[in-house]
């Protein structure tokens, strides 16, 4: 009976839960598809991503998830919550953050597996803030182009201090603008938006405006690259408009390949080599396009260096990491565009630089990863604790409208010492007479003198800087009326001359201009690359002074090209500098060192460097003979090396 009642029972449920399914289908909430997989946890995000506190001071973080079918949850409430250092800054389980001491600490966010983090700096500085400026300010920039903007903190004791990596970035606007947390502004549309830098009660605002100038060409670099097997290559377009200006484009643009089975590339420009050969890169913006054409030789990537290898770094410091291809041909290469990761991101975050930053004591492994090869280095997170701060130079003196790059060396409890240059926070006690931002350069403003502090948790080192009565007169850039082909790059340097008869190549606010963009497109950091024949004229401007010459770009096509010194024999354990001079079919010749893709036959004799800095050095590892190979686009010459 008891089972007959059990089975009565069991129907009439059924039966109403078929009446209750008929009568909820116009319900605003489906059933889910039990065949459709269920979103998964991707990313963690953690705002702010930095905060400056005066002790006692709160403030609230927010944990943001991201999940895989692209939609995003706050976490706040359910996260696991740390701080590394209690004593410092703690959090509660809502990720409230309390100061409590002088000092730097990591706040972590968890969700199962993953991880977020946020730096919490507690010192004096928050409690005397006056007053936030933002640089530049009423900037007008196209649309698809970056700007970079910075905040500066100024204090009641006449002080000032980056605080750009410190404040809240805000755009009023995101449809015209959006803005990141490092100030790195990006035009969205056509528009105005209000930017806005906040810290604590203090906040700061400017307007900006998007425009959509007229784009008279564009401008793809690098070009005539030589590259080996399994790296990528980041391309940039550049746009030059009718006022004569250019801009980097980070968006609307379309880029190709010729030959997808050579090399891809994204929709950011970033170009994957896959096999020997030669593609043409091509960047398009509406009607308006440009070439480079890329060669890949038979180097294929066997393994990465990371350096330095095994670093010993103290909590809240920074260390910078650097990776270099290894190739079957016997080249090595700087890899710029490798995936960084830490194994343990509760000892050591790392970002896509390959800047870590420690965040809890113990030992964690970097990796930088390049397609399927792989390198490793050990990074250790010691206990040792700061005992003192050194800042150079010490006592130095500069112009008005020249910059100085100052460095900060820490000692530790341990007597180790590190150069914690990107860690400290810097300062100035006079921002009238000279400025410094987040990285340790400094500028000068006028006459006078300051004193540069640099600062981390209760420990600071300073020294004076003196601003002299001297000022910029002219600037000359070297090469002077140099001529290159089509295809090819020059560096130039700009040289100030002062009135007191010093020199100085470290201008501030110093800037590169071409007279004809179509012909000659120039950087920032003075590469000029030479798109078709013709002349232009390069501009270097500084404090409101110019100096000028004139570029000549040929329309000569590499025919030959030649390596210096020939057949040199060198000692075991030390280095040799090649260099390539190319030869064109218009009679010129001209230093092509730096494009041309260079090899040695045996790698355990010699290596080989192809990154821009180092290009044509050689490293001896062994003794014995190698050839040295040089390909420009497939223009090759050899030379043989011996090693005693």
């Amino acid at each position: 009976m008891k089972r007959t009642s059990l089975v009565l029972v069991l129907s009439g449920l059924i039966l109403l839960m078929g009446c209750g399914g008929g009568g909820n289908s116009g319900s605003s909430n489906p059933p889910s598809n039990p065949s459709s997989p269920a979103a998964t946890l991707t990313s963690l995000q953690l705002t702010p991503a930095s905060q400056a506190l005066a002790p006692g001071a709160g403030q609230q973080f927010t944990a943001t998830g991201h999940y895989s079918d692209g939609t995003s949850k706050d976490l706040t409430s359910s996260a696991q919550w740390s701080s590394s250092d209690s004593n410092v800054a703690s959090v509660s389980g809502t990720g409230m953050a309390t100061a409590v001491a002088f000092g730097v600490v990591t706040v972590t966010a968890q969700s199962g597996s993953l991880q977020a983090t946020a730096t919490v700096n507690v010192s004096s500085a928050g409690t005397n803030l006056t007053a936030i400026s933002i640089s530049p300010a009423g900037a007008s920039i196209p649309i698809h182009t970056t700007q970079q903007f910075t905040a500066t903190g100024s204090y009641s004791d006449g002080s000032s201090r980056d605080l750009t990596g410190l404040v809240s970035w805000g755009s009023s606007s995101t449809a015209a603008a959006t803005i990141d947390v490092n100030g790195l502004l990006t035009g969205v549309a056509a528009g105005s938006t209000t930017i806005s830098a906040t810290l604590g009660s203090v906040t700061k605002s400017t307007t900006i405006t998007v425009t959509v100038p007229t784009i008279a060409s564009i401008s793809v670099t690098p070009v005539g690259l030589t590259l080996g097997i399994g790296i990528n290559q980041q391309y940039t377009a550049t746009a030059s408009y009718s006022d004569g200006s250019t801009q980097d484009l980070v968006s609307g643009v379309t880029w190709s390949s010729s030959s997808t089975s050579v090399a891809t590339i994204n929709s950011s420009g970033l170009a994957n080599t896959l096999a020997a050969g030669t593609t043409t890169i091509t960047a398009t913006v509406g009607s308006l396009s440009d070439t480079s054409t890329l060669t890949i030789v038979p180097a294929h990537l066997t393994s990465i260096e990371v350096s330095p290898s095994t670093p010993s770094i103290a909590l809240g410091t920074t260390q910078q990491f650097t990776a270099v291809g290894n190739f079957d041909d016997g080249s090595t290469q700087l890899l710029t565009s490798v995936t960084w990761a830490a194994s343990l991101v509760s000892i050591s975050t790392i970002d896509a630089a390959g800047l870590a930053t420690a965040v809890g004591t113990g030992t964690t492994t970097i990796s930088a990863t390049s397609g399927s090869v792989t390198g490793t280095a050990t990074l250790t997170v010691s206990t040792a604790t700061l005992v003192s701060l050194a800042v150079t130079p010490a006592n130095s003196t500069m112009a008005i409208g020249t910059s100085k790059q100052f460095t900060a060396t820490g000692t530790f409890s341990d007597t180790s010492t590190q150069d914690l240059t990107a860690s400290v926070l810097w300062s100035s006690s006079q921002a009238t007479v000279a400025t410094i931002n987040n990285l340790g350069l400094a500028t000068s403003v006028a006459l006078g003198s300051a004193t540069i502090t640099a600062t981390l948790g209760t420990v600071s080192g300073s020294t004076g800087l003196t601003v002299a009565n001297v000022h910029l007169v002219s600037i000359t850039i070297s090469p002077a009326n140099p001529r290159i082909a089509k295809g090819t790059s020059i560096k130039f340097t700009a040289t100030g001359n002062f009135s007191d008869g010093s020199t100085s190549t470290k201008l501030s606010g110093l800037s590169w201009k071409t007279s004809k963009p179509s012909i000659v497109q120039i950087k920032g950091a003075g590469v000029a690359h030479g798109k078709k024949a013709g002349s232009v004229t390069i501009t270097a401007t500084a404090s409101g002074v110019k100096g000028t010459t004139t570029l000549t770009v040929g329309s000569g096509k590499l025919v030959s090209l030649t390596i210096a010194p020939a057949s040199p024999s060198v000692a075991l354990g030390s280095t040799q500098q090649f260099a390539a001079t190319g030869s064109f079919n218009d009679g010129t010749t001209q230093d092509i060192t730096l494009t041309t893709h260079w090899s040695s036959s045996s790698s355990s004799v010699a290596t080989i460097a192809n990154a821009p800095s180092v290009a044509g050095v050689a490293t001896t590892h062994g003794v014995g003979s190698t050839v040295i190979g040089a390909n420009s686009g497939g223009i090759t010459h050899s030379t043989t090396m011996t090693v005693h």
